[in-house]
C-alpha cells in the first residue's frame, strides 16, 4: 500500500512538471512571435513615415475592391507582396511569422489604451497620437502606438487569454498638420 501511494505522488509530480514546462514553452514561443511582430510593424511604420491603410487610391494597390478598401484577410500572398501599404505589408509579415491573428475578433483595443477607432485587422492595434509641436518651426509631429497580443488558448476549458505587448514608434515630423489622430497619448 505504501509503495502504491508513493508511486501515485511521483506520477502526479511528473505530470505537473510536464504541464508547467509545456505551458512555459507555449508562452515563450507566443511571446517571441508577438514581440517580433510588434517590432516589424513599428519598423514598417517608421520606414513609411506613417501608417498607410490599404486603399484603392494608392499606386500599385493590388486587392482593392470597388469601395476602395482592401480586405487584407482575403488577399492572396502575391497581392499582399505587391501592395505598398503598411497595412498589407504588416499582414504579410504576420502571416509569415506565424503570429496568431485568428483571435482578431476577440481583442479589445480600448482596454489597452488605444482609441475607439484603432485599426485591429490582423490581431494588432495601431493608434496615431499627436504630440505638442510648439517650438518646432511649424512642424507637425506624431507617433504611433502598436499593440500585439499573446493569445494563449486552453482547448479543454475553451478559454483564451490575450496578453498585450505594446510599443511606440519614434516621433515622426511633417510639414503640415493632420487632424486624424488622438491628442496626447500616455
Amino acid at each position: 500500500m505504501r509503495e502504491s501511494i508513493g508511486g501515485m505522488w511521483l506520477f502526479s509530480i511528473v505530470i505537473t512538471f510536464i504541464a508547467l514546462f509545456s505551458s512555459f514553452l507555449a508562452y515563450s514561443i507566443s511571446y517571441t512571435r508577438a514581440f517580433n511582430t510588434k517590432n516589424e510593424i513599428i519598423n514598417l511604420i517608421e520606414r513609411s513615415e506613417g501608417y498607410t491603410p490599404c486603399s484603392k487610391g494608392m499606386d500599385d494597390n493590388a486587392g482593392a475592391d470597388n469601395d476602395g478598401q482592401c480586405d487584407v484577410k482575403n488577399m492572396t500572398e502575391e497581392q499582399l507582396k505587391e501592395n505598398k501599404s503598411v497595412e498589407a505589408q504588416a499582414f504579410y509579415k504576420i502571416m509569415k511569422a506565424g503570429y496568431n491573428y485568428s483571435t482578431a475578433e476577440t481583442i479589445d483595443c480600448t482596454s489597452v489604451g488605444h482609441g475607439p477607432d484603432a485599426n485591429k485587422d490582423g490581431g494588432y492595434c495601431v493608434t496615431k497620437y499627436c504630440t505638442d509641436s510648439e517650438g518646432l518651426n511649424n512642424k507637425f509631429s506624431v507617433y504611433y502606438k502598436v499593440t500585439t497580443f499573446i493569445a494563449l488558448q486552453v482547448p479543454v476549458l475553451d478559454i483564451t487569454f490575450n496578453i498585450p505587448i505594446t510599443g511606440e514608434t519614434r516621433t515622426i515630423y511633417y510639414d503640415s498638420g493632420d487632424t486624424q489622430c488622438v491628442t496626447g497619448g500616455e
